[in-house]
């Protein structure tokens, strides 16, 4: 689309769809006050603003974005839909513990670093990984705020019936994303690569374009009417089904790709504001 092709579908728009890493956020994970400013303010030009996020729903709005103006929000890729505003979800689909377990202990391996969110009311996230030491040589100096676990957590899991929401790993050559996307269509999992040598693995069938449409149909309008932006591979899907599909400044080559239209300016930029400054608002 040309500049002028995207100012006139966006008078169609009803609902805007952001992924927040690389996207909303900085890198450093802050919010811009100039983006959370435009953001409120679509609200007022009769445009629903929906997280539309890898994360969990768990204290999403106020840990990660600051904000408590959202109405909804479509998260964990599309397992979960939240109606902000009554507590409730349109949508909400967990892995189950045996298959959550499976998964787990398929991807204990060298070189390779896993991470879990449980579905309870806290998002409880754990770790896994063969060694501490294997640990530090795929995540080099970051660090978690939360411990490794010493235990047998696919164990864990299946002796509690923990509902899993999402299963990530980091990892570190000579493993590629293609290994793991493999894994998830052999488990008959929805994996998506959500950025470098990270790939998160949910519910078949879910997606965070398959969110919006529910979301957009109880809202009475269509995926037509709702423009996305996005940065990464677990954005494609939205990008290519929504009315209007956006790419960041930085985004990879397969969302550039996806999009219906590249911004010039980066997350660090404040692309998304000025996009919707000049589009939307």
């Amino acid at each position: 689309m040309t500049a002028e092709e995207v100012a006139a579908k966006a008078a169609d728009i009803k609902i805007f769809g952001f992924d927040l890493d690389g996207t909303f956020l900085r890198d450093d994970k802050s919010v811009a006050p100039r983006t959370k400013a435009a953001v409120r303010a679509l609200l007022g030009h009769g445009i629903e603003p929906v997280p539309t996020t890898g994360r969990t729903w768990q204290r999403l709005t106020q840990s990660v974005l600051g904000m408590d103006d959202f109405h909804y929000t479509v998260c964990a890729c599309g397992a979960a839909v939240c109606n902000l505003v009554h507590g409730t979800f349109l949508d909400h689909e967990v892995i189950g513990p045996a298959k959550a377990a499976e998964l787990i202990r398929r991807l204990k391996q060298p070189g390779v670093v896993i991470y879990l969110c449980l579905d309870d009311p806290y998002g409880t996230r754990l770790g896994d990984c063969i060694s501490r030491e294997e640990y530090v040589r795929v995540r080099g100096p970051e660090r978690w705020s939360e411990p490794l676990t010493c235990c047998d957590v696919p164990a864990l899991i299946e002796a509690n019936r923990w509902g899993v929401t999402k299963v990530g790993v980091r990892y570190a050559s000579p493993w590629t994303d293609d290994d793991f996307l493999a894994l998830g269509r052999e488990l008959d999992l929805t994996a998506n690569a959500c950025g470098p040598n990270n790939v998160e693995f949910n519910v078949p069938g879910v997606s965070k374009a398959g969110g919006l449409d529910l979301l957009a149909r109880r809202l009475g309008c269509t995926l037509d009417n709702v423009c996305v932006i996005g940065d990464s591979g677990n954005d494609v899907e939205m990008l290519r089904a929504a009315g209007l599909g956006i790419a960041m400044g930085n985004a990879t080559p397969v969302a550039r790709e996806a999009a219906d239209y590249v911004l010039g300016l980066t997350n660090e930029q404040d692309g998304l504001a000025d996009f919707v400054e000049r589009y939307l608002l």
